[in-house]
């Protein structure tokens, strides 16, 4: 008798850590950032027993439906074309109501790119990190920041250098903000060929990490073409291939 009960705890204690070994997956596999562009859609579903609730939305154009099993963000800008559908949305994962991580989503402007010229497989490298979009930042003190707010940053100019260290990869940059604990850093950047200067403060993060508030890439690799043209600007562009 003593037997058949001990086996049957060590198959329950199994069970149990099979379970819950399934929603650690579940949980873990859900990214923390998430950038969206302009009329993109995302769904993000879970287990029975996780649910994903909005905490907070920086802008009212940008479209949201919930249920208990997944959440569907999306910018509506199917009839709104002169309406600013960009923003910044966090979403709280919770089990049985208690929040264990937090989403941030990050719907940026959307950019039209047409392939023109022959196909070529292309790697295309910055000097330094591209600044792709910006959002708020929840702080540790779950106020909302934007540390890039006046420096004059733009989406499209590239940092070069932070605090005297030049800049070549997005590791490198975040190491240099997470080293500042939120002192000053003194920002080089560059934009249509000219080299600029700001100071910025970051900001310390829910997961204590200190962010400034940036989307860069420093590499795009992949198939492409020798040329894409901007309908939003009216310009053409080349890509040469990596040596």
């Amino acid at each position: 008798m003593k037997k058949i009960i001990k086996r049957t705890s060590i198959i329950s204690i199994i069970v149990f850590l099979l379970i819950a070994l399934i929603y650690v997956s579940d949980i873990t596999n859900l990214p923390s950032n998430i950038i969206l562009f302009e009329g993109e859609t995302l769904n993000l579903k879970t287990i029975f027993g996780v649910n994903i609730e909005t905490e907070y939305i920086s802008n009212p154009n940008i479209e949201k439906i919930e249920n208990n099993k997944a959440i569907t963000v999306a910018a509506d800008v199917e009839n709104a074309q002169n309406i600013d559908c960009t923003g910044n949305i966090n979403l709280s994962v919770k089990v049985l109501g208690a929040k264990v991580k937090e989403i941030n989503v990050n719907v940026i402007e959307n950019t039209e790119v047409v392939p023109l010229g022959g196909v070529i497989g292309v790697k295309l490298y910055t000097n330094g990190v591209l600044v792709v979009g910006m959002s708020e930042i929840s702080g540790k003190d779950s106020n909302k920041y934007k540390p890039y707010e006046g420096t004059g940053i733009e989406e499209g100019d590239v940092i070069i250098k932070i605090n005297e260290t030049e800049i070549t990869c997005t590791n490198e940059l975040t190491q240099e903000i997470n080293k500042s604990k939120g002192n000053n850093l003194d920002v080089i950047y560059v934009r249509d060929g000219e080299k600029l200067s700001t100071t910025m403060k970051a900001v310390k993060s829910n997961d204590n990490t200190y962010k400034v508030g940036l989307w860069v890439r420093d590499a795009a690799a992949g198939v492409g073409t020798a040329t894409f043209y901007e309908p939003q600007t009216k310009k053409f562009a080349a890509l040469r291939t990596s040596e």
